[in-house]
């Protein structure tokens, strides 16, 4: 009974899996810069305004990490990119956890069917 309603969840995580579409790792961030050219408007002494938003994706893949920009109009496209991948790793991390506690059960079944049938010679 506990096996068969570990692999349904098992089924469920799996489906969740097959819906999730484009993804990507990494963070975004908004960035600021400052130029620091005479006369420009980063630099004024009484508000100084730097220049952005800029959008910087950054993350790492086999082992290499890669900073790339990323333009505004495509900053939503992303963010769902990004929210994607974290479903992703929640959801493997949780099929994880559940086929380890699926291999325990059945493994402590196995062995108390041994013990209740005393080997025969």
């Amino acid at each position: 009974m506990q096996a068969e309603k570990l692999e349904t969840q098992i089924e469920k995580v799996k489906s969740q899996l097959l819906k999730l579409g484009e993804m990507r790792p990494g963070s975004l961030s908004r960035q600021y810069s400052a130029c620091q050219k005479p006369g420009c408007k980063c630099v004024d002494p009484i508000t100084p305004q730097k220049h952005g938003p800029f959008y910087q994706l950054s993350y790492s893949h086999r082992g290499k990490s890669t900073t790339q920009f990323v333009r505004p109009q495509f900053v939503p496209q992303v963010r769902k990119q990004l929210a994607a991948y974290k479903k992703f790793r929640a959801l493997t991390q949780k099929w994880v956890a559940l086929a380890l506690e699926l291999s325990k059960l059945k493994l402590e079944e196995a062995r108390s069917a041994v013990s209740q049938h005393p080997r025969t010679r």
